[in-house]
């Protein structure tokens, strides 16, 4: 449910948030010995409050790394944006605007992507990635995101469970707490908070649908 943590607990990875207690572990080296640029290194985050720069189409996406105009074109086809790139005026030397205001919710998502998929790193952190999109750019992004989420450890923080229930590992969370684990369909036998809400998100479908 809202607020009850999900963020917050991937925030710690990053160290968007410091631990008052215990210890976050990536490849079990505690992330506060890490060099905060190496660990940085590490993470690349899809969040549903894209943050964008009034700058060209290709620096949105290299985002301070070295910039390969083939390589910004290659994550572009691979987040369905390649297409449009190729309508806009200056392609992919085209500026986004302020905040990317030139681009459309699905577009900015997928350009967030684009940036993800160019950085490369072997963690990704979505963040209620798909959200705020309308269903055709749901389906665009989904697709993108499966893309960018093989052959990396990736978190996926969603409210819709249509989003994670192929998840290796699904943590449900209450009030700030871990209040279960396991598989889609181990926490579907359990018949606890998990299977609530996958029965509560299922009357919600079936009552619009009528």
């Amino acid at each position: 449910a809202s607020g009850a943590g999900k963020t917050t607990l991937a925030n710690l990875l990053p160290r968007f948030v410091d631990i008052s207690a215990g210890r976050v572990l990536l490849d079990g080296v505690d992330v506060r010995d890490w060099d905060l640029a190496a660990l940085m290194r590490q993470i690349a985050l899809v969040s549903q409050d894209v943050v964008m720069f009034n700058d060209s189409i290709a620096a949105n996406v290299a985002l301070g790394l070295p910039l390969d105009r083939e390589r910004v074109m290659q994550v572009l086809r691979d987040a369905h944006l390649d297409d449009l790139v190729a309508q806009w005026p200056g392609g992919i030397d085209a500026r986004a605007g302020h905040n990317a205001n030139q681009l459309s919710g699905g577009q900015r998502q997928r350009l967030a992507i684009a940036r993800a998929l160019y950085k490369d790193a072997p963690v990704l952190i979505l963040d209620e990635a798909t959200s705020a999109l309308d269903t055709a750019s749901e389906r665009l992004v989904k697709d993108a995101l499966a893309r960018v989420m093989k052959g990396r450890t990736t978190l996926v923080i969603a409210h819709r469970l249509s989003t994670i229930e192929h998840a290796d590992r699904i943590v449900v969370m209450q009030a700030g707490r871990i209040v279960e684990t396991g598989t889609h369909a181990q926490l579907l036998a359990r018949q606890g908070v998990y299977a609530s809400l996958v029965l509560g998100a299922q009357a919600s479908s079936a009552g619009a649908a009528e």
